[in-house]
């Protein structure tokens, strides 16, 4: 590769990491292809966003990574950043796995395209769940479709 593509797509990537810092999670959301990806062996701060699967993952505890901890897979230490829709019970909004999800808020579940609505209160208003709605009817969700 020559010298000068290489050095114009690395200023490239450090101008993109420098707005991503910055960015809204609702834009974030949508625009996974914008963040790093995750990788093992890395260390991350708290609020370090990567892209994993497709998705965008915000870091909730500083760790270093490690290959069997994936984001999805450890709902302890990254949240699913999924915010573009407004939760209401017409534009629910898509659940995750691994995501947070706020009371008062409505959900979608990709696996059997129902609505549920979040009804379990806690001290913050939210909380993270590796599971779907679905799974948890009656603990944390109504289902409402």
């Amino acid at each position: 590769m020559r010298n000068d593509i290489l050095e114009q797509a690395q200023e490239i990537r450090t101008s993109i990491d420098s707005v991503t810092g910055t960015l809204a999670d609702a834009d974030a959301a949508k625009n996974p292809m914008l963040f790093l990806p995750w990788e093992a062996d890395t260390k991350y701060a708290v609020g370090d966003r990567r892209r994993h699967g497709g998705k965008v993952y915000k870091c909730l505890q500083a760790h270093t990574s490690q290959a069997d901890w994936e984001p999805p897979a450890v709902p302890a230490l990254w949240v699913v950043v999924n915010v573009s829709s407004p939760g209401t019970i017409d534009d629910p909004i898509q659940a995750s796995r691994g995501m947070e999800y706020e009371y008062g808020k409505y959900y979608l579940d990709p696996e059997d395209k129902k609505t549920y609505l979040c009804k379990r209160l806690n001290e913050t208003g939210t909380i993270v769940l590796y599971y779907l709605p679905h799974e948890l009817i009656g603990q944390y969700f109504e289902e409402v479709t």
